[in-house]
């Protein structure tokens, strides 16, 4: 850092403006995440905890993922083991060979995803083989999630705003297809 970065910072306060639209965006796009995720719950409200409330989380990191924005929902199936699924529902930032990304980008690689936290791998490998079977889902693409390999994820490349709309829009179909195949009920729930 020199003194000219430093006058550059102060001159208009560009420090500020940085900060506020950073703060903008974040709010901006953790209200689409929530957006997304409440029209899937108001579809399929059967899926999900009667408490809605979510957990949301936002990280600015150096390291894989370089940064996400993420909002989870409890669900009310579960797994094998009896632990409830989570609904997560992110946009994330990072290097492209992070999720075998092939295609030449400039810069770091952003996604639209869901996973399902605590889903048996074989039910999210089964999903897969059905997505992949199936033309109209071609835009969606897979990967194990950067925080727990033994989960994997929906995700959809975007690079734009109306990417992101249609990625949305695109994973919030395919889980409204798939949620149901997605654990169990609890034993005293009727089916």
């Amino acid at each position: 850092m020199n003194e000219e970065f430093i006058t550059k910072g102060i001159e208009n306060d560009r420090y500020l403006k940085a900060v506020r639209l950073s703060k903008q965006f974040e709010e901006n796009m953790i209200r689409k995440i929530r957006n997304v995720s409440k029209d899937v719950i108001e579809q399929r409200p059967d899926w999900f905890d009667d408490d809605t409330s979510p957990d949301t989380n936002i990280t600015r990191r150096r390291t894989e993922p370089l940064g996400h924005m993420r909002v989870d929902y409890k669900m009310r199936r579960e797994n094998d083991d009896g632990e409830r699924l989570v609904f997560h529902t992110c946009i994330e930032w990072s290097n492209p060979e992070t999720h075998r990304y092939d295609k030449p980008i400039d810069g770091a690689l952003c996604i639209v995803f869901y996973k399902i936290k605590n889903l048996d791998r074989s039910d999210y490998e089964r999903v897969k083989q059905q997505t992949q079977s199936q033309p109209e889902w071609d835009v969606i693409r897979f990967d194990d999630d950067i925080w727990n390999s033994d989960l994997g994820i929906f995700y959809v490349p975007v690079s734009n705003g109306s990417e992101v709309e249609c990625g949305f829009e695109t994973l919030q179909k395919h889980f409204l297809e798939y949620g149901d195949t997605f654990g169990n009920l609890p034993g005293d729930e009727p089916v």
